[in-house]
């Protein structure tokens, strides 16, 4: 799964700021839990939020993290409107809560905010596609193993991708991404460079994940 430059909002943060109710959350902080009415949706202004599975036998599985800048419980929209995961904050938060219906009626003022947010609804529907992808490996070795794979062959070998871009495709934190670049690079894996990585082993990338089907 590869990943796309994600272009930065410029209308929606500012609804959610004008029309929204401000809310702190502190770390380890539950946001909202699977199953639960999806009342609002929430602009994650400051912080990090971890979306997660939480099992009958009490395992947590992590499915991605959520970096400032982007929404957070687009499940609002649906109907029934019902949590699909639990999250929590994974940082000290700020993030903006506005009800659906507020937030048509404040996209209704201009075009340009409606557009902007279908494109938001969009990129979060490829986003899925490649946390649910990428859920497949426990191991986050395997996860960037994937990536780098899949984004080089044959002569192609640069992976030219921010770390940031990285966790927003693969699901994890952009300090896990960070740490294993670094842990790949001094196992002669990848060489990095400025905003790019050279892929120097293929081959032994593809055996970190070994056979799983990626695309």
């Amino acid at each position: 799964m590869k990943a796309k430059e994600a272009n930065a909002m410029r209308y929606i943060p500012d609804l959610f700021r004008q029309y929204g109710l401000p809310r702190r959350f502190c770390a380890g902080q539950q946001i909202f839990l699977k199953d639960s009415p999806a009342r609002e949706l929430y602009f994650l202004e400051r912080g990090k939020v971890r979306a997660y599975l939480l099992y009958p036998d009490g395992i947590e599985r992590t499915l991605c993290f959520v970096e400032k800048g982007n929404l957070v419980g687009e499940e609002a929209v649906g109907r029934p409107a019902v949590r699909i995961v639990c999250a929590d904050a994974a940082a000290d938060s700020l993030m903006y809560s506005m009800d659906l219906d507020t937030l048509l009626r404040a996209c209704a003022a201009e075009r340009e905010n409606w557009a902007e947010l279908l494109a938001l609804f969009m990129k979060k529907i490829e986003l899925l596609s490649s946390w649910i992808f990428y859920a497949q490996f426990i191991q986050n070795s395997a996860k960037l193993a994937c990536f780098l794979f899949s984004n080089t062959g044959n002569a192609h070998t640069v992976v030219r991708y921010t770390q940031e871009q990285i966790a927003a495709v693969t699901g994890m934190s952009r300090v896990s991404v960070s740490n294993l670049i670094r842990k790949f690079e001094e196992e002669g894996l990848v060489c990095q460079g400025y905003r790019s990585i050279r892929v120097l082993d293929r081959e032994r990338l593809r055996a970190l994940f070994g056979k799983r089907e990626f695309y």
